[in-house]
């Protein structure tokens, strides 16, 4: 497969630093009445506006203030309908500058922005926009970037991991509120771990992995402990440092994992609620006495908050829901979102965010070409960045090249697949190295990703990711896999070595990669083909042990105390033994089990700590020892799309990155 000419031309193009420089320098239902704050939440959604970048300003509150508050605030303050910043915000906001969301080596030119305008996006799915879910998530502690290194309090001020990583100590923020103006304190986490996992109808499980040590199903439940209005304690039996992971990226979880709004949700909760004082909201979603259904209607998790049904449900997001058109989601700024910049700022700059459903990827993307789009990162794709950036100056956008957080394709090999001569080949790694070395990554990354990619030096390492057919070739002859006249190799009983690749084609790269993959091991001997299944057609047979090898992307950057275990769970026996503590499946060699062991110790360990960073070097050096996932690439590039005079965009890391700093981000309508 050849890069086709016309597109070899516009890759010229972007291969110039520039281009990636230039992207930086353009651009609810109320509380009780007895508790009610003022009705902010509405009021801010009333006031949103789409103009231009607004003037700071001028009121006598702000100029005594050491905090400053968007404009669109100013009037809703003065008449008495929001109280003045100084009371919306806790009384030690969490404070955004260089470094502090994205690293400065990705952001380098981090600047204080000015306050207005509406960031326009556009999705393919109805109630599902993931460039928005993103931005809005917010996480118990923050790290720059998705990483866990230098991780702090994010929503809550503070953390303290003690007792060999057993004892984790909250500090909440002090003075921190809901978006409708009621306060946060630790009776809202108590409420979460009692009255929601606490509760079989809710939660028939009860906990979830997250709150059990290691993370694991059989884990014991950890202890929570309230200590005041402001400080509350988990404890498990067990070091489990990587509780830390959870709290920050893991998984994409947010703040409503620990923390939900009891003022708003204990209306639909039968412990604080009789049937009879739900039975209009019961009716209304035609359910007579099931009550949890109801809640569940009710609660908006961070998952949740691209759907409408979160309307004014108290958040603490940058931008909450508001009312929208059909087809038409939109967010307005919460009047009480915590962050504050260098400067006194409360964040988001940015005061509305639209985003318009279309029929599909491809229309979303024609919304980018015309003009209309002013951030996507979810539904754009390396191959069209020729037609962005035919489009670039006309529809005044930066097309940014970052990285993908995924390893975008390799090839899973399933070890315990039913036939016993491919058990014992390919369990060998020799097998395993001869099929990388058969792999021509340039190729891949030159034809697939059009040379925006590296090698796997990190996963593979350079002694098994060079493209070496004569290497290949030898190490299967010395297994003893011969060659027949017809070219294509044998087990010692005469059976053809055989490997059918399936997937259910998860991405555009994927079939084109399984078809490469097959050339290249056709051309070693290994006779090999692909087949495409349906969703649920590949996964009913790949749990039942009936896929023989994949190729799929793999190391998900938000999972990583799961990576030596995600290279190992293609080998289905193998992985139903582990999870069933030995009771199903069949038992691996030393070599997987070592593999778990490591993610064992990665969870003990705390997070970004000098120990978990060691032992993630570990896992890589059992990756390249060990082969058990053969990686194709590391760090494709992932093109972003961004308005030329937004500012704050990321110049270098993880696109998804950006995403997670969306409250920094400002327009300059000077530009």
């Amino acid at each position: 497969m050849k890069k086709p000419s016309h597109l070899l031309k516009y890759f010229v193009l972007l291969a110039s630093a520039s281009m990636l420089a230039s992207a930086c320098t353009g651009g609810a239902t109320q509380a009780p009445a007895a508790t009610q704050a003022p009705a902010a939440t509405t009021a801010a959604t009333t006031a949103a506006t789409e103009g231009a970048a607004s003037p700071a300003p001028t009121t006598a509150a702000a100029a005594t203030s050491k905090y400053q508050e968007a404009p669109m605030l100013d009037t809703l303050v003065q008449s008495g309908k929001l109280p003045p910043i100084d009371q919306r915000l806790p009384t030690e906001p969490f404070v955004v500058g260089p470094g502090v969301l994205l690293t400065t080596q990705d952001l380098p030119n981090w600047q204080a922005g000015k306050y207005g305008g509406t960031l326009h996006s556009a999705h393919a799915v109805a109630n599902w926009a993931p460039d928005i879910f993103v931005m809005m998530n917010e996480d118990i502690l923050k790290a720059p970037g998705i990483g866990v290194q230098d991780w702090k309090g994010n929503v809550i001020q503070d953390l303290k991991v003690s007792n060999n990583n057993q004892d984790f100590t909250f500090d909440m923020r002090k003075g921190l509120k809901w978006s409708d103006g009621q306060p946060v304190t630790s009776e809202d986490v108590r409420f979460t771990w009692e009255d929601i996992y606490g509760n079989d109808k809710l939660y028939p499980n009860g906990l979830p992995n997250m709150f059990r040590t290691g993370f694991a199903p059989d884990g014991t439940p950890g202890k929570l402990q309230i200590v005041d209005d402001y400080t509350f304690k988990i404890t498990f039996d067990k070091p489990y440092g990587g509780f830390v992971r959870n709290l920050t990226i893991e998984g994409w979880h947010g703040y409503t994992d620990l923390i939900n709004p009891s003022h708003y949700l204990k209306k639909y909760h039968i412990k604080y609620t009789t049937l009879d004082q739900m039975k209009n909201d019961l009716q209304a979603n035609k359910l007579t006495n099931e009550w949890w259904n109801l809640f569940n209607l009710k609660r908006c998790q961070n998952w949740d908050m691209t759907n409408p049904k979160c309307v004014d449900y108290p958040g603490l997001y940058p931008w909450i829901p508001a009312k929208s058109d059909q087809g038409i989601l939109k967010w307005v700024r919460n009047p009480y979102f915590y962050m504050v910049d260098t400067e006194g700022k409360q964040l988001p700059y940015i005061d509305t965010i639209i985003s318009t459903q279309m029929n599909d990827v491809e229309m979303v993307n024609a919304k980018v070409v015309s003009g209309d789009v002013d951030f996507l990162r979810e539904s754009t794709a390396l191959v069209k960045v020729p037609m962005y950036k035919q489009a670039e100056a006309k529809a005044n956008f930066n097309t940014v090249l970052l990285d993908m957080h995924v390893d975008s394709s390799g090839l899973y090999l399933n070890m315990t697949y039913s036939d016993t001569n491919w058990q014992k080949a390919s369990q060998d790694v020799r097998f395993r190295q001869a099929l990388s070395h058969a792999i021509n990554r340039k190729e891949i990354i030159d034809t697939l990703y059009y040379g925006y990619a590296s090698m796997p030096d990190i996963t593979v390492g350079p002694q098994n990711d060079t493209y070496d057919v004569a290497l290949a070739n030898k190490l299967l002859d010395d297994m003893g896999l011969k060659k027949g006249a017809d070219g294509f190799r044998t087990y010692a009983d005469g059976k053809p070595v055989q490997i059918l690749i399936e997937n259910a084609a998860e991405a555009p790269d994927i079939v084109p990669a399984s078809d490469l993959t097959t050339q290249y091991l056709n051309a070693i001997g290994i006779k090999t083909s692909y087949k495409k299944d349906e969703s649920n057609t590949f996964s009913t047979r790949w749990a039942a042990n009936e896929i023989q090898a994949r190729v799929m992307w793999s190391h998900d950057q938000g999972w990583g105390n799961g990576y030596t275990d995600g290279d190992v769970s293609a080998n289905i026996m193998w992985e139903n033994w582990h999870t069933t503590n030995g009771k199903q499946g069949t038992e691996p060699p030393d070599w997987v089990k070592q593999a778990w062991n490591l993610d064992k110790q990665r969870w003990a360990s705390v997070s970004g700590s000098d120990q978990y960073n060691k032992l993630m070097e570990q896992g890589h050096q059992w990756e390249r020892d060990n082969l058990a996932f053969i990686n194709y690439e590391e760090h494709v590039k992932y093109p972003m799309i961004a308005r030329k005079t937004l500012h704050n965009v990321a110049q270098a890391g993880y696109a998804i990155a950006c995403n997670f700093a969306g409250e920094q981000l400002w327009f300059d309508q000077a530009q």
